[in-house]
């Protein structure tokens, strides 16, 4: 047709040796090519959407991940809380249990929580930071004390282990503490620093508390002596022994046979001569030989516990 102007595209395979020919007027090849234009344009709009609805998505999906794992962190704070807070009520329990036993009221009140207070839900604020390092504080402070009387009834303890408080003999007072008349000479008034506690020859002595022996041998008046030091500056002596059980620098524990009743030194009879020193000074040992059952009705008496 004249006036027509025609496209023409050869496609050649070689393979087989055939030519096609495509012949496509002017406007058809036009309107192919809007088409083609559309399509293209479409495509780019909808790679375009389709990558952000993917961004939307895995910025959704990681907010739900931050908002799980804010969650599980707000659980676990909520448990520290929980865990915290028995914590404290335990050791609120045995500081005052351990006070109660030391007889000590040295460290005031002391608070915490108690463990029906968990049976409850927890309010807004537990498990917050700012919480959890409240609590941690009060633990700290709890245990602070609560070290302050496990010292406090470590002292008692080992006071009490050293406090004389038995009689170092089966026996009877035959001479008390204080002025007497010399029963060598009657002429002579002499302090005596101690007491006389009369049993049969070879009587066993026993050490009436822990302590360490730092004496013992013969001494000018007191015959075969032992001195034990108990610490806190108690010490115990023992005179007039007839034999003696153990020797200087050895530990010995209460009921401890420390040595035997005798005659020697300056005695008019078997007996034993039995000393009680606090701090360098004498003390009556008749408020030490009450037993173990009564040595605490014996703290308000003696100088060991003024």
């Amino acid at each position: 047709m004249r006036g027509k102007r025609l496209y023409t595209f050869v496609i050649a395979n070689h393979a087989v040796s055939r030519v096609w020919r495509i012949s496509i007027p002017y406007p058809v090849l036009v309107v192919i090519g809007i088409f083609a234009l559309i399509g293209i344009g479409a495509a780019v709009s909808a790679g375009y959407h389709y990558g952000r609805m993917v961004l939307k998505v895995w910025d959704y999906d990681h907010i739900l991940a931050e908002n799980d794992s804010f969650r599980f962190e707000n659980h676990t704070y909520r448990i520290r809380t929980a865990q915290l807070g028995e914590k404290i009520d335990f050791l609120e329990t045995l500081s005052t249990r351990l006070r109660a036993l030391s007889d000590s009221d040295a460290l005031g009140g002391v608070g915490g929580y108690s463990k029906e207070s968990f049976t409850q839900p927890l309010p807004g604020s537990a498990g917050t930071l700012q919480s959890l390092d409240t609590y941690s504080r009060r633990a700290d402070a709890l245990e602070t004390q609560l070290r302050e009387v496990q010292e406090n009834v470590t002292s008692r303890v080992l006071l009490e282990a050293a406090r004389p408080n038995i009689p170092p003999v089966n026996g009877y007072i035959t001479q008390g503490m204080g002025r007497r008349t010399d029963p060598f000479n009657p002429a002579i008034k002499e302090f005596h620093a101690g007491v006389d506690l009369s049993a049969p020859h070879g009587t066993r002595v026993v050490a009436p508390a822990d302590g360490i022996v730092i004496f013992a041998g013969p001494r000018e008046g007191y015959g075969n002596m032992v001195v034990i030091d108990h610490k806190f500056g108690i010490t115990t002596r023992y005179a007039h022994l007839y034999k003696m059980n153990v020797r200087a620098g050895q530990r010995v524990s209460r009921y401890d046979v420390i040595g035997y009743v005798g005659n020697s030194g300056r005695s008019t009879g078997p007996h034993l001569h039995y000393e009680v020193w606090f701090r360098e000074r004498p003390v009556n040992p008749v408020h030490f030989m009450t037993g173990p059952e009564r040595a605490a009705e014996n703290r308000g008496r003696s100088p060991v516990f003024r």
